[in-house]
């Protein structure tokens, strides 16, 4: 009988959501939409001393803004809930009177010292000191105020195998296992305990997640035994690598968290597309890829087993492929949201339209909204900083006076437009006998304060005739022609 494939994403709110975490939360999706099932968020919130205020919100928010759609999660409900860890701890206390019921689990009335004294002898996991007291023994430590954890009791010399979709075949020996905490004595789940009655509840099928928690599974396995659960398929994902080709950190400087890609103006299927690669591969050439085309393709046995570096290079270039794939009006609509943001007011010369012009004047530059605040920061200030290398064209003679023969002549010119522009370096070129960059260069170099930029008539139109003569007029009163 096939199974119905049922997965899942349990991020804590515990801070941003974090772009490594979301390529987990991505090939689950994927892998779900591949096979006609369901995704499922759930909130793990029983680390309550770290839960950050506002942070659930914030992943909710920054899942849909990447394209997903889930079935059942704390927003939306569904059969299975609650969806919320904190909110299902009656639940998780019936389940626990179940091992204890069958002696697979037991009260631990050890103190944090005596299991820190253990980890400094290099006991390499719990003794089992409290594993076989007696009931007279257990009465006497709760006389004492001593409130119990309760742990799991591993069995003796078993083999725990699985065979995961990612690595193959995989097995633990029981005997390398210590007996670990259950229930914390503040009646708070551990997640080795929480996550198997969660995940067998709601019926997931499938467990994807990052290859550091492959060394939870064979004391999450020998829990579903216990309690008579089924055990899913395993999937635990290759690493993501930063440039080093360590481990990615959260604090990396080069990887921000998903709220600042979309602050900064990222388009969300840029986002989408660079992390269905880091460490999936769909065959072929082909790198552009949209939702429905990853959702089609995506396929667990084309998942590498070595860990994927996020390259922060190849991630620009893949968001600026989608930039110029963008429509310039959305690009704009874009734009006009940063500059907003920043309190940058359009200059009086311009207007909607004229802002649509020199957005598509970049737009072959960019890799997101913000991209656009710097590139144009000209286009918005009548006053700029020259360059030195912009200067030092200037100091030549000939240089000026290209500059000062066409700003004569667009003085005089009352029609502004690219191929009036044109049309007056064509009168420089015949009067003074120069061409290509020692015609155009000086001119760049007196409007722009740089040597390199786009369509030169372009930028000359957008930034008005006033500015034009008003900065080349400025600058030549500050540089010393050198002869």
């Amino acid at each position: 009988m096939e199974v119905t494939v049922r997965v899942r994403y349990a991020p804590s709110p515990t801070g941003h959501l974090h772009i490594g975490g979301v390529r987990t939360a991505l090939f689950n999706y994927l892998f779900a939409k591949r096979h006609g099932g369901r995704f499922i968020l759930r909130i793990e919130d029983t680390d309550l001393e770290r839960n950050v205020t506002g942070a659930e919100q914030e992943m909710l928010s920054g899942f849909r803004w990447l394209g997903f759609n889930w079935e059942e999660g704390p927003d939306v409900g569904g059969e299975y809930g609650p969806y919320r860890c904190t909110e299902r701890l009656p639940i998780y206390q019936q389940y626990l009177q179940r091992l204890a019921d069958t002696g697979a689990a037991y009260p631990c009335y050890c103190t944090p010292e005596e299991l820190q004294a253990d980890k400094e002898r290099g006991v390499p996991h719990y003794v089992g000191r409290c594993r076989h007291l007696t009931d007279v023994e257990r009465h006497a430590r709760e006389q004492e105020g001593r409130v119990p954890s309760w742990r799991f009791a591993i069995p003796a010399h078993r083999t725990i195998q699985f065979r995961d979709l990612v690595r193959g075949d995989v097995s633990f020996q029981t005997d390398d296992l210590g007996d670990f905490v259950l229930m914390k004595s503040n009646g708070i789940p551990t997640y080795q305990f929480q996550v198997v009655v969660d995940d067998a509840l709601m019926k997931i099928s499938h467990v994807i997640r990052g290859e550091e928690h492959l060394s939870n599974t064979p004391w999450q396995i020998l829990v579903y035994q216990a309690l008579g659960f089924d055990v899913p398929q395993f999937a635990h994902l290759p690493q993501v690598l930063n440039s080093d080709r360590k481990k990615l950190s959260k604090r990396d400087p080069n990887v921000q968290p998903v709220h600042v890609y979309r602050e900064k103006g990222y388009l969300p299927q840029a986002i989408v597309n660079f992390l269905a690669l880091l460490g999936w591969s769909p065959g072929g050439e082909q790198e552009i890829l949209s939702m429905a085309e990853l959702e089609e393709r995506f396929d667990m046995d084309k998942i590498s087993k070595s860990g994927a570096v996020f390259d922060t290079q190849k991630l620009a270039w893949m968001a600026g492929e989608y930039v110029r794939r963008l429509s310039v009006e959305s690009l704009t609509e874009m734009v006009a949201e940063q500059l907003r943001q920043r309190a940058v007011s359009l200059p009086s010369h311009a207007d909607e339209k004229w802002l649509r012009s020199v957005v598509a004047l970049f737009q072959e530059k960019m890799t997101c909204a913000e991209d656009f605040v710097e590139l144009a920061d000209g286009f918005f200030h009548k006053d700029i900083e020259w360059e030195p290398e912009a200067l030092d064209v200037l100091r030549d003679e000939h240089a000026q006076a290209v500059v000062l023969r066409y700003i004569e002549f667009a003085k005089s010119d009352a029609e502004w437009t690219p191929e009036q522009s044109r049309a007056r370096f064509k009168q420089v070129q015949t009067e003074l006998g120069v061409k290509g960059r020692q015609l155009f260069m000086p001119v760049r170099a007196a409007v722009t304060g740089a040597l390199h930029g786009p369509d030169l008539q372009q930028t000359i139109t957008y930034l008005s005739k006033a500015w034009v003569v008003y900065r080349a007029e400025h600058v030549l009163l500050q540089v010393t022609p050198l002869r």
